[in-house]
């Protein structure tokens, strides 16, 4: 016999030996909790001696009783409890095989009827199956299934939000019982990871969608009733302003930058590629004769593959004369084949690399160490390499190229994305709308005083 706090369920609990069965129950106050064990221990001392019954048996007998005071308490099944953040309701109901289950988590009495009235008409229906797997074997099986329909990238993330942050939180919990209080709870302790310093908000996000995106599946197949996930709110983001090259910075960086850099920084800037794109261009990819480069592939993180880009989504790129020529230059100089690289780590003199015979493109990793020393050098500010992609829209949108312009440059599914990252950007335009208001403003104001000098000229004129 014990008494002791859950800080993880904010309440005190008291655990006791009724035959050969361990029992534990819940309390809100220390007070409770305490005159409980107590109880308990007068009643075994009270308890006569064994009647022969199995404790087994007796302890079915007790849940039954228990279950039917209950039953004469609330018919329709639903029940309030007590939890920190105030009043939930759970519901019971019988599933496809009998057995009795339970559904919590919901802040209205209302709430949980109709979520109950739904799944017991959806079991009625065959629509919902009992569902013994716990959460980490469904999860490894969904990952398996999805494999084909991801692209490497999406499945490393997929997978790793799953190693990390899912699995050992939720594996060994069975489907049925993952409920709002459980999503809650991890929520929680992931915002004190975030508040610590040790993740961002974004990545527990993401975690988030990863695991309702299992859950929902798992709903489609009948296993659960509903998706805890869609009343569990993502963590709010602080959006910060997107750092980018001016257009007075752009050439300083440029003349930073080494020789064997400068070319993919070029096209960078010009084309507002991502680097897995660029490094993975061949000469074949680029019509110099319509100054077009098409992007349909990017590198794979470990640089042996390529793969769909992001979004999958192919797009025709146009760029100006002076990165068409340095292409054609390229290409002339390394005397290359349509199926070459278009960029080129050079080959070492010492290191693990310096016996290699052919050349290669540079890695991610390389290509921001090589745009981290030409910030340096030129004496900018610090930025992440994709801040040339933000660089690029910039540019296009301060010399008064719209929007869509941007969205289709850049391979936006949505031109609401190129809005939300760059619509603040777009100062040609609303400069231009300000002087047109401001002007048409002025001529209805001259138009009115002509107007009201005719008539007042009309009017003196008649009195006369």
């Amino acid at each position: 016999m014990g008494v002791h706090y859950d800080a993880t369920r904010c309440k005190y609990v008291v655990r006791w030996q009724d035959g050969d069965q361990r029992r534990i129950r819940r309390f809100q106050t220390e007070g409770e909790a305490v005159a409980f064990a107590e109880s308990v221990v007068v009643r075994e001392r009270g308890r006569p001696p064994s009647t022969g019954v199995r404790p087994e048996r007796a302890a079915v007998v007790n849940a039954t009783a228990r279950l039917k005071d209950e039953r004469l308490q609330n018919r329709d099944g639903i029940y309030s409890y007590d939890t920190a953040l105030g009043t939930r309701w759970r519901f019971a109901f019988r599933q496809s095989d009998g057995s009795l289950s339970t559904r919590r988590g919901f802040t209205s009495r209302t709430g949980a009827a109709t979520a109950r009235r739904r799944l017991v008409e959806s079991i009625d229906r065959g629509e919902v199956k009992v569902a013994r797997e716990t959460f980490g074997t469904f999860w490894l099986r969904l990952l398996e299934e999805r494999r084909p329909y991801l692209t490497k990238g999406s499945f490393v993330d997929f997978e790793t939000h799953g190693r990390k942050r899912l699995v050992p939180e939720f594996g060994a919990t069975p489907l049925a019982r993952l409920d709002e209080d459980l999503v809650r709870g991890w929520l929680g302790s992931m915002v004190a990871k975030v508040e610590a310093g040790e993740v961002s908000a974004k990545t527990v996000n993401n975690a988030r969608t990863c695991l309702s995106v299992a859950l929902k599946e798992a709903c489609r197949r009948g296993l659960i009733a509903r998706n805890p996930c869609t009343a569990v709110p993502a963590l709010p983001l602080d959006r910060q302003e997107l750092d980018y090259l001016r257009l007075d910075e752009i050439e300083t960086y440029l003349d930073a930058c080494m020789a064997h850099y400068r070319p993919l920084a070029s096209f960078l800037i010009g084309t507002g590629a991502r680097i897995s794109e660029a490094i993975a261009m061949q000469f074949r990819h680029v019509a110099l004769d319509q100054g077009v480069v098409r992007i349909y592939k990017q590198l794979a993180r470990d640089g042996k593959d390529s793969q769909p880009t992001k979004g999958k989504r192919f797009r025709s790129v146009q760029i100006g004369p002076g990165l068409v020529n340095a292409i054609g230059e390229a290409q002339n100089k390394q005397r290359a084949d349509p199926d070459d690289w278009i960029f080129l780590c050079p080959t070492p003199l010492r290191g693990r690399y310096a016996g290699r015979t052919s050349q290669a493109p540079p890695s991610r990793k390389t290509a921001h160490d090589w745009h981290e020393a030409a910030l340096v050098d030129a004496g900018l500010r610090d930025m992440p390499l994709h801040a040339l992609r933000h660089t690029a829209a910039a540019s296009w949108l301060a010399t008064g190229h719209p929007l869509i312009f941007v969205q289709r440059q850049l391979g936006h599914r949505s031109i609401t994305t190129t809005e939300e990252h760059y619509g603040h950007l777009e100062l040609s335009f609303v400069r231009d709308a300000v002087a047109r208001t401001e002007a048409s403003i002025t001529e209805a104001a001259r138009r009115a005083s002509q107007k009201a000098q005719l008539r007042s000229i009309t009017t003196r004129r008649d009195q006369a």
